[in-house]
């Protein structure tokens, strides 16, 4: 097994330009539920299975899930489409 040793300079380089993108970053939101404090991601995921589940149940009583092929595929894009959206509805800066 080879190692690939890098120069002093590109590893300063390296390391400089790690810390320099990490800089912008900042802690995840929180939300206190109930006393607990859940990641803004988790609330977000959640709420997008909430959603895609109801708009399943509509799909069902409209007719329209019949015409679905990929139906995974397709709950699949709507879970992220609702959990995107709120994500942005609710925690954008």
């Amino acid at each position: 097994m080879r190692i690939i040793k890098l120069p002093a300079v590109g590893l300063r380089l390296v390391l400089g330009s790690t810390l320099l993108f990490l800089t912008g970053c900042r802690g995840a939101p929180s939300v206190n539920i109930l006393g607990s404090f859940f990641p803004g991601w988790m609330v977000c995921a959640l709420l997008g299975v909430i959603g895609s589940y109801i708009f399943k149940q509509i799909f069902v009583m409209t007719n329209i899930d019949a015409g679905f092929k990929p139906r995974p595929l397709v709950y699949g894009a709507l879970w992220v489409l609702i959990t995107l959206s709120s994500w942005l509805l609710f925690f954008r800066s």
